[in-house]
């Protein structure tokens, strides 16, 4: 059975363009920031995206709902996730302004977890089944793309970088063994651990040769926030009780991962460390997804209002809500872009 988890791209650019004539002014533009998230309040569930703080639902329903990822191409927005029927089994969802878009081929989408929009393509990770199976897998303007030794998987995250794809995700490690941290690369996979413990890859960034990894250590008692680089790991916080990292973006020489860090009494807050060195973002509970532009950082996440979970994200630090605390509600993803 799957573990669902609850990852993005960042930036913008404004010109300015000064001359004697006032027609020849050009007006700086300001980023438009997309934030997918989900709603719940223990009756009805709804996925949902914010743009620059408005709420668009998408679906509402009874049981579980998650949108997982959020990308923009002109003014087409995609937006992916999973949600459950009445008996929780997972099915997948994908969103295109709003309406519901389907899959061809033999395998079904069970859950989505990215989407990323190169040119004119549309690539959405997850996983699909069959009558087989179900397998870590990409789509590629809806048709499956199968990954080696994917079975019993589950695709977490994709980068594009130079026609080569990148996945990461988890598969079976085989009779007795827990599930394996791995990344795929044009479908050829390479192992992060053994299968000796449970992993759950869950954020990829590729910089030149070097391929960044970031996920979390499964455990009963305790979880653990690790992060490999080109398949050498490095646990990321010395916490004794739980640790999560969730997404990573490389910029330069400087390598930002997202996550939380909770302390024996379950409670959790958002972090983000650059290069190693951990910094908490003010009112977070978890950070969810990290896009960079510039020297702008955005990343999204939640945090508490009481016991109420609140919809955000941080903008260099700065918090900026985007629900009102009356349900609760988590931002899952984020995607600026400039006008």
């Amino acid at each position: 059975m799957l573990k669902f988890y609850t990852k993005l791209v960042l930036g913008a650019v404004s010109l300015v363009t000064f001359s004697c004539n006032l027609q020849d002014h050009v007006i700086p533009t300001t980023p438009d920031v997309y934030v997918a998230g989900y709603q719940y309040d223990g009756a009805i569930n709804t996925a949902k995206y914010w743009k620059n703080g408005k709420a668009v639902d998408l679906l509402s329903n009874r049981n579980a709902i998650v949108t997982t990822s959020i990308a923009v191409s002109g003014e087409d927005v995609h937006v992916v996730g999973w949600d459950g029927d009445s008996s929780m089994k997972a099915q997948a969802r994908y969103w295109k302004n709003g309406v519901l878009q389907s899959f061809s081929g033999q395998y079904a989408p069970t859950v989505l977890s990215k989407v990323l929009l190169p040119g004119s393509d549309v690539y959405v990770a997850g996983s699909g089944e069959d009558a087989a199976g179900y397998y870590a897998m990409y789509w590629k303007n809806g048709a499956p793309v199968n990954l080696n030794n994917s079975r019993n998987g589950w695709a977490r995250d994709m980068a594009i970088v130079n026609g080569d794809v990148y996945v990461t995700g988890f598969a079976s490690g085989g009779a007795g063994a827990q599930t394996v941290a791995k990344y795929w690369k044009n479908g050829v996979d390479v192992n992060l651990t053994n299968g000796d413990e449970q992993h759950f890859p869950n954020g990829i960034a590729v910089s030149g040769n070097d391929v960044h990894v970031v996920g979390t250590m499964g455990g009963t008692f305790r979880t653990i926030a690790k992060y490999w680089k080109n398949g050498v790991e490095t646990i990321l916080s010395p916490s004794s009780y739980y640790s999560n990292a969730e997404d990573v973006a490389v910029v330069g020489n400087d390598v930002y991962i997202v996550g939380n860090v909770g302390d024996s009494l379950n409670y959790y807050t958002a972090k983000v460390w650059k290069n190693g060195v951990e910094t908490t973002l003010p009112g977070g509970v978890t950070a969810t997804g990290i896009t960079i532009i510039g020297h702008d950082v955005y990343v999204s996440g939640a945090g508490l209002n009481g016991v109420t979970s609140i919809a955000k994200y941080w903008k260099n630090g700065i918090p900026v809500e985007l629900s009102d605390g009356t349900r609760n509600a988590a931002a899952t993803s984020i995607f600026v872009t400039a006008p």
